[in-house]
């Protein structure tokens, strides 16, 4: 299993990345599979920041092209600063 965690970004807009750019189908539940490959998405404790509070996520994959999926759905959820 591998694991990321993803910090403001919904989690729809991650599973619509994994639906509509690599394959997944959106099983419901928190789930999304793909050939080879399954997501599970895990609502993490939200972490605070001065008075902000920032909603984290953990996205769990599992199968035989987990790797390919957790490196996909990283660098979809890279933001650029400034």
């Amino acid at each position: 299993m591998r694991r990321i965690e993803v910090r403001l970004i919904r989690p729809e807009q991650l599973k619509g990345y994994l639906v509509d750019e690599f394959g997944g189908v959106d099983t419901g539940d928190g789930w999304v599979a793909g050939s080879d490959w399954v997501a599970h998405f895990v609502e993490g404790e939200p972490v605070q920041i001065g008075t902000v509070t920032v909603p984290v996520l953990f996205v769990e994959f599992d199968g035989p092209r987990e790797a390919d999926a957790a490196l996909f759905l990283s660098r979809k959820a890279m933001r650029g600063g400034g």
